[in-house]
C-alpha cells in the first residue's frame, strides 16, 4: 500500500515538474539544443561542417517561422543534433575536409496550431494532477478502492491523444541522413494510407498508427506518439527500400562516397538529401505541406 502511494505521488510530482518545463506544456517541450562552435570542434568536425549546421539552423528556422506566420500558428524549437566527426589515420586531428563523407544534421520544431485547444489541454492537465493527488491521499488513509485510479489512467491516454491532435504538430528534418530513412523505426501498428502531392519530393506518403505511445523516443525516430504521420524525401534516393523498409541515398551505393580515404567530388558540408517527418492530425499535416515552400528546400540540395 505504501509503495503504491509513493508511486502515485511520484507520478503527480513528475507531471507537475513537466508542467514547469515550458509555457506550452503538455505539448512537447524542447530537448537539448546544439552546442557552441568550440564544443563542436572537439567532436572532431570540420569548421565548414559547423558552418553548415548553423547555416541550416538559420535557414530552416526562418522557413518554419514564415510558415507559422502565414498560418498564424506558434513556432517553438524542439530538438537539434548533428553527425559525428572523423579523425585522420593517426588520430592526431580531424580528417582532411576533402576526404569527409556527407555531414548529417537534424532539427525539429513544434507548431501550436490551435491555442484554444492547448489552453483546454493545460486546464485538463492541472485537474488531472489534482485528482491523482487526491486519490493518492485517499489510498494513504486506508481506502483500498483503486478503481478511480485505474479509470483515470485509462482515460489519460485517450484524452491526451485527442488534445495532441487538436493542438500541435511536430516536424523533423534530417539532412544527409547517414543511416538512411524510414517511415518510423517502430512500424508494428503503422500502415501507409496514401501518397501525398509535395512538389520536388521524390517520395511522399501518409501513414496511420493504430497504437499511439507517449513513451516513443523521438531521437530514435519512433514516430508513434500520434496517430498520423507524413514521410517525405527530397534529393536523389534509391526508392526501393530494403527488407527493413529503409531508404538510402543513391550516393551511398558507391563506397568511395562514404569511405575516409577517397577525395570527394562534393564536399561534406553540401546538402545531398532531406528527410522530413510531420506528426499530427491529417488536416494540419496537409495545411503544413500546402504552405511549405518546397522550392526553397529543393534549392539547398546539391545534386
Amino acid at each position: 500500500m505504501k509503495k503504491i502511494c509513493i508511486l502515485l505521488l511520484i507520478t503527480c510530482s513528475r507531471l507537475y515538474t513537466q508542467a514547469q518545463a515550458c509555457p506550452w506544456f503538455p505539448a512537447d517541450c524542447p530537448a537539448d539544443q546544439l552546442g557552441d562552435s568550440v564544443e563542436r570542434l572537439n567532436n572532431p568536425v570540420a569548421p565548414q561542417e559547423i558552418s553548415m549546421e548553423f547555416r541550416m539552423h538559420d535557414f530552416l528556422t526562418d522557413q518554419m517561422q514564415m510558415l507559422a506566420d502565414k498560418k498564424k500558428w506558434e513556432l517553438h524549437p524542439y530538438d537539434e543534433s548533428h553527425g559525428t566527426g572523423f579523425l585522420n589515420a593517426d588520430r592526431s586531428g580531424p580528417l582532411a575536409f576533402n576526404l569527409r563523407p556527407p555531414h548529417e544534421y537534424e532539427i525539429s520544431f513544434i507548431f501550436i496550431v490551435n491555442a484554444d485547444s492547448l489552453r483546454a489541454w493545460q486546464e485538463w492537465q492541472k485537474e488531472f494532477i489534482l485528482d491523482m493527488a487526491a486519490q493518492a491521499e485517499k489510498i494513504s488513509q486506508g481506502n483500498n478502492d483503486f478503481s478511480a485510479i485505474t479509470k483515470m489512467q485509462d482515460s489519460q491516454k485517450r484524452i491526451t491523444e485527442r488534445f495532441r491532435r487538436a493542438s500541435m504538430i511536430r516536424v523533423k528534418f534530417v539532412l544527409n541522413a547517414a543511416d538512411g530513412a524510414t517511415l518510423s523505426s517502430i512500424q508494428d501498428n503503422m500502415h501507409p494510407t496514401g501518397s501525398l502531392a509535395v512538389p520536388h519530393a521524390v517520395l511522399a506518403m501518409e501513414a496511420h498508427n493504430n497504437q499511439t505511445d507517449e513513451r516513443a523516443i523521438f531521437d530514435l525516430n519512433q514516430f508513434t506518439r500520434t496517430g498520423d504521420l507524413a514521410f517525405i524525401l527530397f534529393g536523389n534516393w534509391n526508392l526501393k527500400p530494403n527488407a527493413y523498409q529503409y531508404y538510402y541515398p543513391v550516393y551511398k551505393a558507391d563506397r568511395k562516397n562514404m569511405d575516409l580515404v577517397t577525395p570527394k567530388n562534393i564536399t561534406s558540408d553540401k546538402i545531398r538529401t532531406i528527410v522530413m517527418h510531420v506528426e499530427g492530425a491529417p488536416a494540419y499535416l496537409h495545411q503544413f505541406l500546402q504552405t511549405l515552400d518546397t522550392d526553397k528546400l529543393n534549392q539547398i540540395i546539391t545534386p
